[in-house]
C-alpha cells in the first residue's frame, strides 16, 4: 500500500498534476528543472510557503523515500543526497549519457493547514567527477570541469572553496552587505547598519534585480550561494570545523551567543547586498561628502574673507575656493596622454549669484555627516570590514621590452586586514579558463589573465554623486525595516527617499521630530550606479571570456562602478578604459549641493558622457595610481600626483626585462609624500635649492646637500634595503617636515589645518612660477605683520624652523614603520616594513600564444579559517600564514600558466 503511495505521487508529479486544491505550498529551488550537475553530494532546497505544514513533507528520489534526510530552518527545508539516497550519476567512459544514466526524478509533498496539498517534481542530470577543486602548496584552489559545465556548477564549487577558506570574513561582509552587524555586534554597530540600509536597496529591489539577471549571472549567483551554504551543511555536521570567530565573537561580549543562530544559510539577497555594497566601497565619491564640505567651505571663507584684497573684481572667498576647488587643472598627470587648455570656474559661480546668509549654512550639516561616516568607517576598521581603496598599474608594450612582447602590471591596494580581503584562485570550465584576484563573496575574477589576455583594475574616482537639498513635501516613506540589536530592543529605521534617492541628512531622518535649525536642510543622495549595480555581473563575464580587444571593451560598458583599466594581450595589444556609469551634466555649477546656489540642475543616469579609451599609445605604456583619466576629464587633481613616480620610470627606460616591470612595483612602494607614495621634492626642487642658494648659510647648504644626494626613496641605503631596511632616509626626514612646515605657513592663517596637505601642496605649486593655473588669491602674504610674506621668506623659515627641531642628523634610524596585521579577537598577528604597496600583485607578459612567465602575490595567506583547539588556543589552517615569505619581502611567485 506504501509502495502503491509512492508511485501515485510519482505517476502525479511526472503527468504534470502539481497542485491539488491548493497552490504553491512548496517550491523545489534546487536542483532546477532540467538543470545539468557535475558534482555530488547534490543539496536539495525546497521553500515553504507561510500556510505549509513542514511536519508533513515529503520527498521521493527516483522513487526512494527520503523524507528523513531534510532539516527545516525557518520556511526553507534542506538535504544533501547523494548515492547511498539513491541518486543516479553517469560515469564518464561507462557508455551511455548523462540524460539516461544520470536522470534523476525528484517528487516533493506537503500538505496545508486546509487540508489541500501541494505536490513539486524536479527532472535533473548528474554527471560525476568534472567539477574538481584541488589545491596547490599555498592552498590556491584551482577549479576544472568540463567545457558544457553549467555556470551553477562551477560556482557552486568557487563559493564552497572561498566559505572553506573564509566563513567568518564572508559573515562580516555578508552583514555588513545588508546592515545586519548590530544583530552579532551589539548596539555599537547600530549606526553603521543604519548608514548602509539608508542608503541601500530594500530586500524586494535586490531579489528584482536578481530576477532580471540573464541566465548565465543568475546560475552563477545562485551556484555560489549553494556552495557556502554547503560548507555550511558540512559545519553543522562536524562542529569542530566551525571558525573561532564564531565563538569567540560571545565570549568578547561577555555573553553566551548560540553560533547555531548566528551561522544562518545564505540566501541571494545577501550576496547581492554585499554585491552592491562593495562596488560603492570601489568608488570614492559614492559615500563621501565631497559637496558638502564644498558648501561648508565656501561658507566659512565667505565669512571670514568677504572683501576683495586683490581688487580683481571678486571677493576673496570667491578667489580662495576657485584655488582651493578647480576644476580641471592642464598640468595633472594622465593616463592617456595628451593637453588640454584650463577651464575657469570664477564666472560660474559669480554669474549664478554671490554668497548671501539666506543660503542654508551646511557647516554644521557637514560636521554631522563627517562625524557618522567617521563613526562607521572606524567601527568596521575594528572589525576587520572595511574595504580599503587605491591601486596602481601599468602596462608596457613590446616596443619597449626587451622581448618585444606586452607585459602588465597590477597592484590593487585594499588595505591589510586578517584575514586579507582577497583570495586567488583559478577557473577551468564551461568555457571559463581564467585565472586571479577575487574577495571574498564576490562570484568572479576582479583582475586577472586569461589565455588571451590580461587586466588590471585600480579606483577610477568619477564623479558619480550629486547631493540634493530638498522640500519636506517631496519627501516620501520607502519603507520601515527592523534592525536588530544583540542584547536590547529592535530598532525601527524608517528609511526615507526623494525623486533623486536615498534621504541621508539628517540620519535617520524622522519628519515628526525634523527640526530645520537644529538638523539643517534636507539633503538627498543622488548616484549615477543606483540601480544599474548588478550590471557588471555580465560585464565582468565579458571580460574574463572575451577573444579580442573589442569583446573586451564591449564588456567594460557594463561595467557599472569607475576603474581604471589598464589591458595586455596575445595579439600584442596594450590599451586603457575608465569604466563607469559617467552622466552627462548640463552647463551650470557641480561642485555644491543643487540648491545651494541657485535653481537645482538635474541629469539623467541613461545619458554618459563618451568612454575614455585608448590603443597602443606612441608613448609605449600606460600607468597610473589613481590619477586623472585623460585631459579632457574634470578632476581635482594638480601638478603634483604619486602616480608621476611610475611615469617619470616607464618614460625613461626602454628595453625592459620581466624583472624591471615587475620590481618596479618594490621601486615606488619605497616612495611616500602625504601619507600615500610619490616624490614631491622633485616638483619644488629647482625652486627651493635656487631660494636656498640665494640665502645661504652653512646650516641651510648642508641641508640642500643632503637633498642633492637623496635617491627620492624613503627608506635609507640604497636598493638592497628597499624590501627590509629599517632606516629612513635623512632626506626624506627633511623634506617630509620642510614641505609640511612650508604648508602650514602658507595656509594656516587662512585654512587652519582641516584641508588635505596634498591638496594644498598643489595650490602651493599654482602659486610658484611654471604652472598653468595661477592662483587667484596670495597666500603667501600673512596678516602677522612679524610672520614670513613671500614665498621665498616663508620657504627659508620653515627650512630653519625645521633644521631647528631636527637637531643634528642622523634623523630616521629605525624609523621606516611597520604594517601591523590584528585580528579583531586575537590582536596583532603578524607585522612586516612598511611600504606604499599593493594588496595584491600580478606581472603577466604575453607571447603570441598566451602568456609565457606569470607571477602573483598576496599577504598572509589563502585561507583565514582559525579553529578553537585544547584550552581555548587558536589553531591557525596552515595556509593562513603561508604568503608570507613570498609577500613580505616582494619575491612574487610563479602561478601555472594555462594548457
Amino acid at each position: 500500500m506504501i509502495k502503491l503511495k509512492k508511485t501515485l505521487l510519482y505517476l502525479l508529479a511526472m503527468a504534470g498534476i502539481t497542485t491539488l486544491c491548493a497552490c504553491n505550498l512548496a517550491t523545489i529551488e534546487t536542483p532546477l528543472n532540467k538543470q545539468k550537475l557535475y558534482f555530488e553530494p547534490i543539496e536539495v532546497v525546497v521553500s515553504l510557503e507561510d500556510n505549509a505544514i513542514p511536519e508533513t513533507f515529503q520527498a521521493l528520489l527516483n522513487l526512494n523515500d527520503i523524507s528523513d534526510r531534510f532539516e527545516l530552518t525557518g520556511k526553507v527545508i534542506k538535504a544533501q543526497i547523494g548515492p547511498e539516497d539513491g541518486l543516479r550519476v553517469f560515469e564518464e567512459g561507462g557508455g551511455g549519457s548523462i540524460y539516461l544514466q544520470g536522470a534523476n526524478t525528484l517528487v516533493t509533498k506537503v500538505m496545508g493547514e486546509s487540508g489541500t496539498f501541494d505536490i513539486d517534481s524536479s527532472l535533473f542530470f548528474v554527471k560525476a567527477g568534472n567539477i574538481v577543486t584541488t589545491r596547490d602548496d599555498k592552498g590556491v584552489w584551482f577549479i576544472t570541469g568540463p567545457e558544457d559545465a553549467e555556470f551553477y556548477d562551477i560556482f557552486e564549487a568557487m563559493g564552497y572553496a572561498v566559505a572553506t577558506d573564509r566563513l567568518f570574513q564572508l559573515e562580516l561582509f555578508r552583514r555588513q552587505g545588508c546592515g545586519r552587524l548590530a544583530e552579532i555586534l551589539g548596539e555599537g554597530m547600530v549606526g553603521t547598519d543604519t548608514y548602509i540600509r539608508t542608503m541601500g536597496y530594500s530586500d524586494d529591489e535586490l531579489q528584482g534585480f536578481f530576477d532580471a539577471l540573464d541566465p548565465e549571472p543568475k546560475a552563477a549567483i545562485q551556484g555560489y550561494v549553494d556552495g557556502i551554504n554547503r560548507r555550511i551543511s558540512d559545519i553543522r555536521k562536524n562542529t569542530s570545523h566551525l571558525p573561532l570567530e564564531f565563538v569567540g565573537i560571545g565570549a568578547l561580549k561577555l555573553i553566551k551567543l548560540d553560533w547555531t543562530r548566528t551561522l544562518t544559510d545564505w540566501t541571494v539577497i545577501d550576496l547581492l547586498g554585499w554585491i552592491t555594497l562593495l562596488q560603492r566601497n570601489f568608488d570614492p565619491e559614492a559615500m563621501s561628502q565631497r559637496e558638502i564640505s564644498n558648501a561648508a567651505l565656501f561658507q566659512e571663507l565667505a565669512d571670514n574673507f568677504p572683501t576683495d584684497e586683490n581688487s580683481n573684481g571678486y571677493p576673496d572667498y570667491i578667489d580662495m575656493f576657485e584655488d582651493l576647488r578647480w576644476i580641471n587643472d592642464p598640468d595633472a598627470l594622465t593616463y592617456i596622454p595628451g593637453s588640454k587648455e584650463m577651464k575657469s570656474a570664477l564666472m560660474e559661480i559669480a554669474g549664478q549669484s554671490l554668497y548671501e546668509e539666506t543660503f542654508p549654512d551646511l557647516r554644521q550639516v557637514a560636521d554631522n555627516m563627517a562625524e557618522i561616516r567617521n563613526n562607521v568607517v572606524e567601527g568596521l576598521k575594528n572589525i576587520n570590514a572595511y574595504v580599503k581603496m587605491g591601486s596602481y598599474a601599468w602596462v608596457v608594450s613590446g616596443d619597449k621590452t626587451l622581448s618585444g612582447n606586452p607585459i602588465i602590471y597590477s597592484g590593487p591596494q585594499m588595505g591589510f586586514s586578517v584575514p586579507s580581503i582577497i583570495l586567488e584562485g583559478s577557473i577551468r570550465a564551461g568555457g571559463i579558463n581564467a585565472s586571479g584576484m577575487t574577495v571574498a563573496g564576490i562570484p568572479v575574477m576582479l583582475i586577472g589573465r586569461t589565455p588571451h589576455h590580461a587586466w588590471s583594475m585600480q579606483v577610477g574616482h568619477a564623479n558619480t554623486v550629486d547631493y540634493y537639498i530638498e522640500d519636506p513635501a517631496d519627501v516620501f516613506l520607502h519603507r520601515t525595516e527592523t534592525i536588530k540589536v544583540l542584547g536590547k530592543d529592535d530598532v525601527l529605521l524608517p528609511i526615507y527617499r526623494t525623486s533623486h534617492g536615498p534621504v541621508i541628512s539628517p540620519m535617520p531622518y524622522d519628519p515628526a521630530t525634523y527640526d530645520p535649525i537644529s538638523d539643517g536642510p534636507i539633503i538627498s543622495w543622488k548616484y549615477s550606479h543606483w540601480g544599474h549595480e548588478l550590471d557588471g555581473a555580465n560585464g565582468f563575464l565579458k571580460l574574463i571570456r572575451a577573444t579580442d580587444m573589442d569583446e573586451f571593451g564591449e564588456g567594460i560598458e557594463l561595467i557599472p562602478v569607475s576603474f581604471h583599466i589598464c589591458y595586455a594581450d596575445s595579439d600584442g595589444n596594450i590599451a586603457y578604459w575608465m569604466t563607469g556609469r559617467d552622466p552627462v551634466r548640463p552647463e551650470g555649477e557641480w561642485r555644491f549641493p543643487q540648491g545651494f546656489l541657485g535653481l537645482p540642475l538635474e541629469w539623467d543616469s541613461e545619458i554618459l558622457i563618451g568612454r575614455s579609451t585608448d590603443r597602443n599609445t606612441t608613448q609605449g605604456f600606460y600607468s597610473g595610481w589613481n590619477n586623472k583619466s585623460n585631459p579632457e576629464y574634470d578632476s581635482p587633481y594638480g601638478p603634483f600626483h604619486r602616480a608621476q613616480v611610475i611615469h617619470d620610470y616607464l618614460s625613461t627606460h626602454n628595453n625592459l626585462t620581466f624583472e624591471d616591470v615587475r620590481d618596479l612595483a618594490l621601486n615606488i612602494a619605497t616612495s611616500d609624500s602625504f601619507g600615500g607614495g610619490g616624490n614631491p621634492w622633485k616638483f619644488v626642487e629647482t625652486y627651493f635649492t635656487n631660494v636656498v642658494n640665494a640665502n645661504s648659510t652653512p646650516e641651510r647648504a648642508a641641508a640642500l646637500a643632503i637633498m642633492a644626494s637623496w635617491d627620492g626613496h624613503f627608506v635609507d641605503g640604497g636598493e638592497t634595503q628597499w624590501a627590509w631596511g629599517t632606516d629612513r632616509a635623512d632626506a626624506w626626514v627633511l623634506m617630509n617636515k620642510w614641505l609640511r612646515e612650508v604648508i602650514s605657513l602658507t595656509f594656516e592663517d587662512e585654512l587652519g589645518t582641516s584641508q588635505s596637505k596634498s591638496t594644498l601642496f598643489n595650490v602651493l605649486l599654482h602659486g610658484l612660477p611654471g604652472t598653468t593655473i595661477i592662483n587667484n588669491y596670495n597666500w603667501f602674504q600673512n596678516a602677522d605683520p612679524g610672520a614670513p610674506q613671500t614665498a621665498d621668506e616663508i620657504i627659508i623659515t620653515a627650512l630653519d624652523n625645521v633644521l631647528a627641531e631636527l637637531g643634528e642628523p642622523p634623523w630616521g634610524i629605525d624609523a621606516r614603520g611597520e604594517i601591523t596585521y590584528k585580528h579583531s579577537l586575537l590582536g596583532e598577528v603578524h607585522t612586516m616594513p612598511f611600504s606604499s604597496r599593493s594588496t595584491y600583485a600580478q606581472c603577466v607578459e604575453y607571447g603570441t600564444a598566451g602568456p609565457v612567465r606569470i607571477e602573483s602575490m598576496f599577504p598572509l595567506g589563502e585561507s583565514g579559517n582559525i579553529l578553537l583547539g585544547p584550552w581555548f588556543a587558536p589553531v591557525f589552517d596552515p595556509n593562513f600564514f603561508s604568503m608570507t615569505p613570498v609577500f613580505d619581502g616582494f619575491a612574487h611567485r610563479e602561478f601555472p600558466l594555462f594548457d
